[in-house]
């Protein structure tokens, strides 16, 4: 079912939070009930469209009503036939537009929200977009900017509060690591043609302080139990696995916390849930612990679990789960991040996956252009090593939405 609506919108969003398979298809990250889900399918995060353009949108048949919003007006003939997929044609002014689709039960509770960012333009001019960050995200160091240009474009400048941070090519992402940090950013975008200046496009971003992040022997208990687990293709990726991810039921306190599915499959946040379940059992019984995560109940791991699962789209998994119950921490700066650290990171499809760090890719110049990982995906038949690369669009890592955490080990756990 389909709608169209006109908004008039004079003052753009600034500030806000930010957020293997076809975008229609269930999240690769393991991350969400399908039945509870919100989605907008098209156009992606970062797009560049023409007024009007056409939003497409899932809503899963668990929630009771929904809302669409573009730039915080409601739209309210918006609909989805009986399968959950609906259509809505926006006409709005040229500029960055934020589309918001939430989703509630019956008794009013928020279960479950997506949000993109769009830049509308004419097509038949020149246009520059900043396609990552998202405008008023808070980022780490260094800071992947990428950038799409029209045909007239061949070059595109960036700069920081006026201050010139390099030169690219549409298409290409510029790293820059900044010194001052904890504050708004203006960051403006020059595209240019044969040295002049054919179009502009502007953000704000803050990028994150620095944070010391603590030494963890967890690491290396995490890289000794990935070793074991074979990577001849004998298990298996399957999302549609009926149990939990993992190759094994995952115990704690006497009882099943992620249930194995039939046969020798796996998915990605399963087997990196059981991958840190396996090292608290190893690190316990060699400090003579008490068999507790940090105190935790059944209910807690639980609930622990879904942390690392992923609670919504373009989110963190584990450094929510091990900052909220104590046991780790968020890591802020990239070149913190050692081999045995649980990452989330998405693309800009849409499509999340949830590994352990292995090491950076990087370019000749020592530029991080990618990485390589642990985990269970198609791409290598199940469990095995993968490498990605970021990028600016497609299936390209979105620098913006990467999540690294490190995991303490129980003499460094936190009251929680």
């Amino acid at each position: 079912m389909s709608s169209r609506v006109i908004v008039s919108v004079l003052c753009l969003f600034v500030l806000g939070c930010p957020q293997e398979s076809k975008t229609n298809a269930r999240s690769s990250a393991g991350a969400f009930d399908s039945n509870l889900v919100v989605r907008l399918d098209s156009p992606t995060n970062g797009a560049t469209v023409q007024s009007p353009f056409v939003v497409e949108y899932t809503v899963g048949p668990g929630v009771d009503s929904f809302e669409l919003m573009v730039s915080d007006v409601s739209v309210e003939d918006a609909a989805v036939d009986a399968d959950g997929q609906g259509s809505t044609e926006f006409e709005v002014d040229n500029g960055r537009h934020r589309i918001t689709l939430e989703g509630w039960d019956s008794d009013g509770i928020l279960l479950n929200e997506h949000r993109i960012d769009v830049n509308v333009v004419d097509m038949e001019g020149p246009w520059v977009t900043i396609t990552t960050p998202t405008t008023g995200a808070v980022v780490s160091n260094p800071v992947l900017f990428g950038v799409e240009a029209s045909e007239h474009i061949d070059s595109v400048e960036f700069l920081a509060d006026e201050w010139p941070l390099g030169v690219v090519s549409p298409g290409e992402l510029l790293t820059y690591e900044f010194d001052g940090t904890g504050y708004e950013r203006s960051i403006e975008a020059f595209g240019y043609s044969d040295g002049e200046l054919l179009a502009t496009d502007n953000i704000q971003i803050t990028v994150s302080e620095d944070q010391v992040v603590a030494a963890s022997d967890w690491n290396a208990v995490m890289m000794e139990l990935i070793d074991t687990y074979p990577t001849d293709g004998s298990v298996t990726y399957d999302w549609t696995d009926a149990g939990h991810g993992t190759t094994m039921d995952i115990y704690y306190n006497g009882e099943v916390v992620a249930s194995a599915g039939p046969g020798s499959t796996s998915f990605c946040c399963g087997i990196t849930f059981e991958v840190y379940m396996r090292a608290f059992t190893q690190i316990d019984e060699e400090l003579g612990g008490d068999g507790l995560l940090n105190g935790m109940s059944v209910d807690d791991v639980l609930e622990f679990r879904r942390d690392w699962f992923v609670r919504d789209l373009w989110g963190d998994g584990p450094g929510v789960g091990l900052d909220n119950y104590g046991l780790g921490e968020p890591i802020v700066d990239w070149a913190d991040i050692l081999p045995g650290d649980p990452v989330q990171l998405w693309r800009f499809s849409g499509s999340g996956h949830s590994v352990i760090f292995m090491d950076w890719v990087t370019d000749t110049d020592g530029t991080i252009v990618g990485l390589d990982y642990w985990s269970t995906q198609p791409s290598t038949d199940g469990i095995g090593y993968g490498r990605e690369y970021f990028g600016t669009g497609g299936s390209d890592m979105d620098p913006a939405y990467f999540y690294a955490a490190r995991a303490w080990m129980p003499y460094d756990w936190l009251p929680w």
